[in-house]
């Protein structure tokens, strides 16, 4: 077989293969620049790999190459201005299987790398990208060895009614990693109309308040004042979902998560919640700068993209932790704090004295 080029000449598909498969090597790497790209080509295949052209016939045949990829293996690669390189946008086919030890090694590390262990991001963004590479069914063996796969108990274990359709639709976008779409009514909308949401589901899991929860990255969600909520993650109860209007979507999450937006997190925590250490929680990322103050006190600064599972299990200490920034955590703990004092408050004269 030969692969037709510009004036009459031809070259052989092999050459051209073997260039769109070093492409594609390069690209399971990480974004590369065009430069990049082509220097992976000539390592791979040799200094001749593009044969002696000019700048402008070069570029054609890169482009050629990367029509290819998607004409003939169903992967399209375009240029991501948020990684400032060329990235795999979508394929049609896994690139990537493994015997079932390996899958139940997976499993392990998924198991042991808790998101209060060290280093468990990275390694729980390894194993997602390794995943993301296996086909549909194998994936599902992972996640069945992790633990991870919810079933239908899980669903009439929440303290609140899942819609079946719902459920099944949401574990299924959630299997394929693939974008969902879907009506959310929360409680705070005091119009009482669902806002569409567009998101990539990440994490299916029960929550310690006793919920279905979906942690997703959302790409697009209408506000109850017309502005858009977008390029963030968020939590979403199952239950919350209207029934009859989740969609699956074509589009495949990337094989790496997004970083989400940070915010600052500036806390103090009493003796009696650091005698035996401090503990990373799983909604801080990275490293975490501790200073020891009077009296045993510590502060913590850090950073989050889950303000408000941090807020919930901060508030949780009560009196042995004192919440000073950034912004949004502080604004999101007095919400809290007055919602409890209005929920609580009482007129000490009219309790009668013991």
């Amino acid at each position: 077989m030969t692969t037709q080029l510009h004036k009459g000449k031809a070259e052989s598909s092999w050459p051209v293969a073997r260039r769109c498969l070093a492409i594609l090597l390069r690209l399971q790497q990480g974004p590369a620049q065009k430069q990049e790209l082509l220097t992976a080509v000539q390592r791979s295949e040799g200094k001749e790999a593009y044969g002696h052209c000019s700048p402008k016939a070069l570029d054609r045949r890169f482009r050629e190459d990367l029509s290819r990829l998607e004409k003939y293996f169903g992967i399209k690669v375009a240029y991501s201005k948020a990684d400032k390189g060329y990235v795999v946008v979508r394929r049609e086919r896994p690139l990537l299987n493994l015997p079932d030890a390996d899958l139940q090694t997976l499993a392990f590390l998924a198991d042991t790398f808790q998101p209060d262990s060290p280093h468990a991001q990275d390694v729980q963004q390894f194993i997602d990208r390794l995943v993301d590479w296996l086909p549909a069914e194998r994936q599902k063996v992972v996640r069945r060895a992790a633990g991870h796969q919810p079933t239908s108990d899980l669903r009439l274990r929440d303290s609140e009614p899942i819609a079946a359709d719902v459920f099944e639709a949401i574990q299924e976008a959630w299997q394929a990693r693939q974008e969902v779409q879907f009506d959310y009514l929360s409680p705070n909308y005091e119009d009482g109309i669902p806002r569409q949401h567009r998101v990539q589901p990440w994490d299916l899991y029960f929550s310690d308040r006793g919920h279905l929860r979906l942690r997703a990255y959302c790409l697009f969600s209408e506000a109850a004042d017309g502005s858009h909520y977008y390029h963030d993650y968020i939590n979403l109860r199952l239950s919350r979902i209207v029934p009859g209007s989740v969609e699956i979507l074509s589009r495949k999450l990337p094989a790496t998560r997004p970083h989400g937006r940070l915010r600052d997190v500036i806390i103090e925590l009493s003796p009696t919640i650091t005698r035996f250490g401090v503990s990373q929680r799983k909604e801080l990322l990275g490293e975490m700068k501790v200073r020891p103050l009077d009296e045993g006190w510590i502060r913590i600064e850090g950073q989050t993209h889950d303000v408000f599972e941090l807020a919930r299990n901060l508030l949780y200490y009560g009196a042995h932790c004192r919440v000073l920034g950034g912004k949004e955590l502080l604004d999101e703990m007095r919400t809290l704090v007055k919602g409890l004092v209005k929920t609580y408050q009482y007129d000490p004269g009219s309790i009668e004295q013991q």
